[in-house]
């Protein structure tokens, strides 16, 4: 399934309010994860500690081959961030931030905007406007643009954060080790690379030395696979 069907899944049995806000079931998220994907996987970057003592906790989806990385404070009943938090609200956090990363995939990405139901069947006009014909245009003659195939690899990084912040630079690591990690050929190395050449660019400019850590982990995992 793709990202426009997956966000269409009604998840509203599966949720709770809490305080305002509204939290989607860690566990049912994986579950619907599982079923769309069964090659799916996520891991949890290094944590952010504040010089308050709060802690920023980080998620990674990896789901279809694209890696997404959501964020969230370990919060407290109030929702506020609590400073040098015990492991039982670390963990907490933790789960709630995959179930977040999971939307990210679509899952429950609606509940994020304040919605009740998904966007593709919220309630329709009473009255449906009467409109008048429209001109029948004509057929746009092809794009010479090869899409790719949909047995191929769509290997893909989507840090969150604004470009070149200390949170996407963290996201472009994250990102690049987890489809680092489910690489099985020397191609499939190289795409991640194209497909993703103007973040690495971007980075280029932000931070040379991480820039230059991660194409020596494109070197690496290369020269592994080809001996493979």
């Amino acid at each position: 399934m793709e990202y426009k069907e997956l966000r269409q899944i009604d998840v509203s049995k599966y949720t709770e309010k809490k305080n305002g806000l509204t939290y989607l079931s860690w566990a049912w998220a994986v579950d619907q994860l599982l079923l769309v994907d069964p090659k799916a996987n996520w891991f949890y970057p290094e944590y952010q500690r504040w010089g308050n003592g709060s802690v920023m906790v980080f998620c990674t989806v990896v789901a279809n081959d694209i890696a997404r990385t959501a964020q969230l404070p370990v919060m407290d009943y109030r929702n506020k961030p609590i400073p040098e938090p015990d492991s039982f609200a670390v963990n907490t956090a933790m789960q709630r931030c995959l179930a977040k990363a999971i939307a990210l995939h679509g899952i429950g990405l609606y509940i994020y905007n304040g919605e009740d139901i998904p966007p593709d069947t919220l309630e329709e006009p009473v009255a449906k406007k009467v409109e008048a014909p429209k001109p029948v245009a004509s057929k746009p003659a092809p794009v010479a643009i090869t899409a790719p195939s949909r047995t191929s690899k769509e290997w893909q990084i989507v840090p969150a954060g604004q470009e070149g912040s200390a949170e996407w630079i963290e996201g472009v690591k994250a990102g690049v080790n987890a489809l680092l990690q489910v690489a099985d050929k020397p191609d499939d190395v190289a795409n991640i690379f194209k497909n993703n050449r103007s973040i690495f660019d971007a980075l280029k400019i932000k931070d040379d030395a991480v820039y230059a850590e991660l194409m020596g982990q494109f070197s690496t995992t290369k020269k592994q696979l080809t001996k493979e």
